[in-house]
């Protein structure tokens, strides 16, 4: 699971609308204020068609938000290769809050808050829920965005997909036995996949990794630049990683897990400046990733319509 929300979209029915249609809240509220389940899908249906990828027929819309077994129909079997983004699917959650709220009804509000905070938190997603009823990233979701970049990125290319399962596997490697000199194989993979990731830009020159940072454009300013330079320069001069030249004065402690675990997630952390960011941006939800609704298509026109002549 990846921990995005189109990812889970197909559990959102099961999970989320159908326990809350069969919540003992509606009783009450039907004899309260007459706002029923029929109220409810028609309402949501709205907000659920501002998150398509591309937007219905206006006499299919009418046709749905005006009937509550289409509307009912229509959330539970709508698939996420419908939604535009994952901004989309996030704002609809959202949306559908609001369009709960006009119910006036504290006791359904919280019966959906409980649901989705519930969602999110069994199908491991990236979001939390702050009140009154937004969702955010949490930090691990970043992280976790980030993780998903790399991998799209390093998908695209044998040899990126190499580094990236040597680095895995050094990885593993040292989950297994803690032993040091699989802590320097780990740091100098992470290194190697960094490299390469550079490496695949299209204004990336030079033949080693400080040469290829100082030919890239996507710092935000060259203090950036150098302490992810630096910070690759570690697996250089830490003896036995990458080179083992040997100093006088020069006896740095013994490396530890820790060193093995943080240096190479702050490389591959600071590799998402080479990438494009779209699972991260998106994650964030970032106005600047999120692609506008296409509209409708053109009605149909018959051939008997077609040849009817014009007056």
């Amino acid at each position: 699971m990846s921990g995005r929300l189109r990812d889970a979209w197909q559990f959102v029915w099961p999970e989320i609308w159908l326990p809350l249609e069969e919540s003992d809240v509606w009783s009450q509220l039907a004899e309260s204020s007459g706002y029923t389940t029929d109220q409810l899908y028609v309402d949501v249906y709205v907000e659920l068609v501002k998150a398509f990828k591309k937007a219905p027929p206006p006499t299919q819309y009418d046709a749905v938000a005006n009937d509550p077994l289409l509307a009912r129909l229509a959330l539970g079997t709508t698939s996420a290769i419908a939604l535009r983004g994952e901004t989309a699917a996030a704002r609809f959650f959202e949306n559908a809050f609001e369009a709960i709220s006009g119910a006036g009804s504290p006791e359904l509000e919280g019966e959906f808050r409980q649901l989705v905070r519930g969602f999110l938190k069994s199908r491991n997603l990236r979001y939390e829920l702050i009140e009154p009823f937004e969702l955010r990233s949490h930090l691990s979701g970043v992280f976790e965005a980030i993780i998903a970049d790399m991998l799209e990125a390093t998908s695209q290319h044998p040899q990126l997909s190499q580094a990236f399962s040597d680095f895995a596997h050094s990885f593993r490697a040292l989950q297994r036995s803690h032993a040091e000199p699989d802590m320097k194989t780990c740091i100098h993979k992470a290194g190697m996949l960094a490299e390469a990731l550079a490496s695949v830009r299209p204004e990336a020159r030079g033949n080693n990794f400080g040469a290829l940072c100082n030919s890239l454009e996507c710092w935000p300013n060259q203090l950036v630049r150098e302490a992810v330079k630096k910070l690759y320069e570690f697996s250089s001069d830490s003896p036995g990683v990458r080179h083992n030249i040997i100093r006088r004065g020069n006896s740095p402690r013994a490396l530890e897990m820790r060193d093995s675990m943080i240096v190479p997630l702050l490389l591959v952390t600071a590799t998402s400046y080479f990438g494009s960011n779209a699972d991260l941006l998106d994650t964030l939800r970032s106005h600047s990733t999120e692609p506008p609704q296409e509209p409708p298509d053109p009605p149909t026109i018959t051939e008997s319509a077609a040849n009817v002549a014009l007056p």
